[in-house]
């Protein structure tokens, strides 16, 4: 049993850790938490399900206009509920970012009602690949796959390009960079974008294996903020360590202790961190 829970934990934190990068970006630039970007994840499925299930488009075009959509949506929250209240006090943010949550869910709800959709059940894609003592879908095996190179690719730019050298620097200090001609609103446009983009790609591989909801970006928006609380909100490599380090948890302890339990598992390790380590695996005190 244990290299199928391993192997069905590492599918999880792939999708984990592509939605804390996110939440650890944003945060390294605005100081704050978006506590809409569970509901871009959310947003990102529903976009696919939009144009290919209901509009029968190409589901190549219809994955890269999902995944652009979520970038603008990124981009939309940053101008609308982060910007006009970046000077204020950090409590302001959080709440229209709340507000942003519900607006979007309540919008979703409205246009495609409350029940489950199903994307890509009953089209060959979930046949599963057997090996010695553990299986995965090929949808599974993709989720790990891409997650992994979106997380170097995304490695690569910060560390290559003027652009990731710029946000590495507002996200150092953020003053320090205006000062030395870092447009630090652009970078923070560029940041939320990126958290879209990733969380979009996070919610259409996960909507491939599984059913989707309205609600579904609210789960899976805690894993991600815990899996960046654990890895050291702010730090991208403690991000993807964090979310890895979730989806083995819980499904380690699904198969180990209780399924019923599964998804406690993530309340019970961040109160542990925040009782014991606070600053996470490679943040600062």
């Amino acid at each position: 049993m244990l290299p199928q829970l391993i192997t069905n934990g590492l599918i999880a934190g792939g999708a984990y850790s592509l939605i804390a990068i996110g939440y650890s970006m944003i945060y390294g630039v605005g100081k704050f938490i978006n506590f809409a970007h569970g509901e871009l994840y959310m947003s990102g499925a529903y976009c696919f399900y939009l144009f290919y299930n209901i509009l029968g488009w190409n589901i190549g075009i219809s994955i890269l206009l999902a995944i652009a959509f979520g970038g603008v949506l990124g981009i939309a929250l940053e101008r609308l509920a982060y910007r006009p209240f970046n000077k204020a006090s950090r409590l302001v943010p959080l709440i229209t970012t709340i507000g942003a949550s519900t607006i979007l869910k309540a919008l979703v709800m409205f246009i495609f009602g409350v029940q489950t959709h199903s994307l890509l059940k009953g089209e060959g894609y979930q046949h599963a690949l057997s090996f010695a003592n553990f299986s995965f879908t090929p949808i599974q095996g993709l989720t790990i796959v891409i997650s992994l190179g979106l997380m170097l690719s995304l490695g690569l730019i910060l560390k290559k390009t003027r652009t990731g050298k710029a946000l590495r620097a507002t996200a150092e200090s953020r003053q320090s960079a205006s000062y030395i001609g870092v447009d630090t609103d652009r970078i923070s446009q560029i940041t939320f974008a990126i958290g879209g983009l990733l969380a979009a790609v996070a919610g259409i591989l996960v909507g491939f294996d599984q059913n989707i909801s309205p609600s579904m970006g609210i789960l899976a928006g805690f894993k991600g903020f815990t899996a960046a609380i654990l890895g050291g909100i702010g730090s991208i490599p403690g991000a993807v360590v964090g979310g890895f380090c979730i989806g083995l948890i819980e499904n380690l302890g699904a198969g180990y202790i209780s399924s019923a339990y599964k998804d406690s598992f993530s309340f019970l390790i961040l109160l542990l961190i925040l009782i014991a380590k606070p600053q996470g695996i490679f943040g600062e005190k």
